[in-house]
């Protein structure tokens, strides 16, 4: 874990309170108690990804998930891993932690980046309310585009953070 980061972060938020709290104590309460609220709305679903994440990190073998997402799978790999992001659904924090075991399980860089780009771009869980309000035609172009857009950033990602596009 990088703590300086943490860190970093920490002091930001007590700053940015510190301020609205000094400008208008108020909204700065307001504030403080809507992300409370917020944050413990999240824990259940955080809680249950990281036992989720413990559980898949036991039970399914590196062989496993280097034979559907290694690097020996070419760009199937990287199809497997939009396919994969864009069904599953969930908060985007809990993409993370997943998109880090399967790092560790033998993804490439660029599949897991393209399994996090696919969660967070493309709406298949969420795209009957997303057609309810904007449309069937503007709901299956966006999400083709986003589809594709994850694919390219992913490959992308992997090319300059490894010189490998899968």
């Amino acid at each position: 874990m990088n703590i300086w980061g943490v860190v970093v972060y920490t002091i930001i938020v007590i700053a940015s309170y510190l301020y609205a709290f000094k400008k208008d104590k108020a909204k700065g309460m307001k504030g403080l108690q809507k992300g409370w609220k917020r944050f413990l709305r999240q824990l259940p679903f955080i809680f249950s990804i990281f036992l989720l994440v413990g559980l898949f990190d036991v039970f399914i073998p590196k062989s496993t998930v280097v034979s559907v997402v290694g690097h020996g799978k070419g760009f199937l790999a990287i199809l497997n891993a939009a396919l994969v992001g864009s069904v599953v659904g969930g908060p985007v924090s809990s993409v993370y932690p997943l998109g880090a075991l399967l790092l560790k399980k033998g993804a490439t860089v660029a599949v897991a980046a393209v399994f996090i780009n696919a969660w967070v771009m493309v709406g298949i869980i969420s795209m009957p309310f997303e057609i309810s309000i904007f449309g069937k035609k503007f709901v299956f172009i966006r999400n083709i585009f986003a589809f594709i857009g994850a694919i390219i950033i992913g490959m992308l990602t992997g090319l300059i953070l490894t010189g490998n596009v899968i």
